[in-house]
């Protein structure tokens, strides 16, 4: 007769403060571990043998430390596999756009083109048929195609600059490289961008990034309405943009400090 093991949830918890422990420490010894985690060394020992089975804790053969295995790589590439940005920012945006009563955009970029993603239109924000953002632009022409060069690979930004054909699609576009290298550096040091009617005369907005849970710039959102509205409010636009990246960007797994 085959032996039914009894799950014990008091190991479960333990193999689970073991994980999370490693979410900060490189790799540790057996006996700091137990230390730190307040266990008995023969216990925690087999705990940390279970984990090793499973592929979730690997050990040094020559210090002998312990640290994570690859099958909380594989776990953790399966589970943002399975992250739709569109589905995880959706009832943030729509929050958004509620709670300042502007249009919100979402956006990413794909192949030096921004595309957008979603448009969530307030009833009250009044740009419906004025404001005419169209599904891809050029990144050097909004808001958001700037804060996503900002936080992208800077060869790629490099080569964009220096081939692609920087046109103006109003009299505040930005068409000079070195010009836009600039602002780029002030968008990572302010952590947000004010967009001054750059793609539409009388049309401004505030975009923001999404991380993903690497670090890595996924997204960018925005906030856009007519530019007296938004110079008016601009503080409070900030804040309410820099609340829902934040919390969009934890839900995919980073930690974003919010800049102040």
């Amino acid at each position: 007769m085959t032996e039914i093991k009894r799950v014990s949830y008091g190991n479960i918890s333990h193999a689970l403060d073991v994980l999370l422990f490693f979410k900060e420490h490189e790799d540790c010894s057996l006996g700091m571990l137990a230390e730190k985690l307040e266990l008995k060394k023969s216990y925690l020992s087999k705990v940390l043998d279970s984990l090793k089975e499973k592929g979730f804790i690997a050990q040094d053969n020559d210090t002998g430390k312990y640290k994570l295995g690859l099958s909380c790589l594989e776990l953790g590439t399966a589970f943002e596999n399975r992250l739709d940005i569109r589905k995880v920012t959706h009832p943030y945006l729509v929050e958004l756009s509620s709670t300042t009563q502007e249009l919100v955009h979402l956006g990413v970029l794909d192949s030096n083109v921004v595309v957008l993603l979603e448009r969530i239109m307030n009833q009250e924000s009044g740009l419906r048929l004025q404001f005419h953002l169209s599904l891809t632009s050029p990144p050097h022409l909004t808001g958001l195609g700037k804060v996503l060069l900002a936080y992208s690979d800077q060869t790629m930004v490099e080569n964009y600059l220096s081939t692609a054909k920087l046109e103006r699609s109003s009299a505040h576009t930005t068409v000079d490289p070195n010009k836009i290298r600039m602002e780029l550096e002030h968008i990572r040091l302010k952590g947000y961008y004010l967009s001054y009617e750059t793609f539409e005369s009388g049309i401004s907005c505030i975009a923001a990034p999404v991380f993903s849970h690497r670090g890595n710039i996924s997204a960018a959102i925005s906030i856009c309405g007519p530019t007296v509205r938004i110079m008016s409010k601009q503080k409070e636009l900030v804040r309410h943009l820099l609340a829902t990246t934040s919390t969009v960007t934890n839900k995919l797994g980073h930690n974003l400090q919010l800049s102040k």
